[in-house]
C-alpha cells in the first residue's frame, strides 16, 4: 500500500488531475483491526469481500451460509479451478465440512498422471464413480458432451480427437458443479460444496461471536458493513445486539467501507 501510494503521489505531481486520486484496499478484511490497518497505511477506502459470501443477499442456500458462519481462519483450503483446471491454477475454499479441496485435488493428480480416462486403472475409475461423480464416468461425459453441443462445438470437436482433454473436461463436470450445489442447497451433496472462501471470513465470524451476527440469517450486507466498524476491538468489545445504527460509529466521514 505505501508503494502503490507513492506510486499514486509521484503521478499526481507530474499530471494535472482535477480531482485527486483516491487507492483503496481489499483483500483479508474481516475485523475491525484490520480494516483500522488499512486505514493506518493511507487507504481511501476499503472493499470487503469473502464476508460477504455469508449475507442473506448472496445467492447461497441457508445450509451453505450457516458452513461459512461456522468457519474459523484456518478452515480454508486450496483447490483447483474450475475455469483453469489444466492450468494447476487454484482457488481458496471452505474446507470445514466440505470435502471438495481434498476431492478436486484428487482429480487433479490423475489428470496429471494420466493421459486419458481408458488410461486410469479401473478400480481407481470405480472409485471416482463411487466417491466423486456418484455415476459411471461414460455417463458425466455424455452430459458434458451434450452440453458442448449447445454452447461450443469447436471444443466438443477438439475434445473427441484429443483424449486429455476429454478427461479434463470430465473431471471439470465435477468442479464446476460442486459450486452450484451450494447456491441450490442440496444437502446430499453438502460433502462436495465448493464455496469460495478466505480467512477472512474466520476473521469475521471470531469478531461477531456472541453478537447478533453471529447468526447466519442476521448477516445482511448493512449489517455486516457497518459492524466492523461500530465495535471497539480486544478485550473490551461489547457483544452489541442493537441495530448496527444504533451501535457507535467510528469511521471518519472521508473513510469509507464497501463490499463486493
Amino acid at each position: 500500500m505505501p508503494l502503490i501510494i507513492a506510486a499514486r503521489d509521484r503521478l499526481a505531481r507530474s499530471r494535472p488531475y482535477r480531482a485527486p486520486i483516491r487507492v483503496g484496499a481489499a483483500g483479508g478484511l474481516g475485523a475491525p483491526a484490520a480494516i483500522a490497518a488499512a486505514f493506518a497505511l493511507g487507504a481511501a477506502y476499503v472493499v470487503t469481500g469473502s464476508v460477504n459470501q455469508a449475507a442473506v443477499e448472496s445467492g447461497l442456500s441457508p445450509l451453505a451460509r450457516a458452513m461459512l458462519a461456522s468457519a474459523e481462519m484456518a478452515d480454508v483450503a486450496m483447490a483447483p479451478s474450475a475455469d483453469m483446471f489444466e492450468m494447476g491454477v487454484k482457488v481458496q475454499v471452505l474446507k470445514k465440512g466440505s470435502l471438495f479441496a481434498a476431492r478436486a485435488h484428487r482429480l487433479y493428480d490423475l489428470y496429471k498422471t494420466f493421459d486419458s480416462l481408458e488410461a486410469i486403472p479401473a478400480e481407481m475409475r470405480a472409485r471416482l464413480e463411487i466417491d466423486i461423480f456418484r455415476r459411471p464416468l461414460s455417463d458425466v461425459w455424455e452430459a458434458t458432451r451434450r452440453w458442448l453441443s449447445e454452447r461450443d462445438a469447436a471444443a466438443l470437436a477438439r475434445a473427441e480427437r484429443d483424449a486429455k482433454l476429454r478427461m479434463a473436461l470430465t473431471f471439470r463436470w465435477y468442479v464446476g458443479l460442486s459450486s452450484r450445489w451450494p447456491i441450490e442447497g442440496k444437502e446430499d451433496r453438502k460433502s462436495d460444496f465448493h464455496i469460495w472462501c478466505r480467512p477472512a471470513m474466520g476473521a469475521f465470524n471470531d469478531w461477531v461471536a456472541g453478537s447478533f451476527l453471529q447468526a447466519a440469517e442476521a448477516r445482511s450486507v448493512g449489517q455486516i458493513a457497518l459492524n466492523p466498524r461500530a465495535r471497539p476491538s480486544g478485550p473490551e468489545r461489547s457483544n452489541c445486539a442493537a441495530p448496527a445504527s444504533t451501535c457507535r460509529r467510528t469511521s471518519s466521514p472521508s473513510r469509507r467501507v464497501g463490499s463486493r
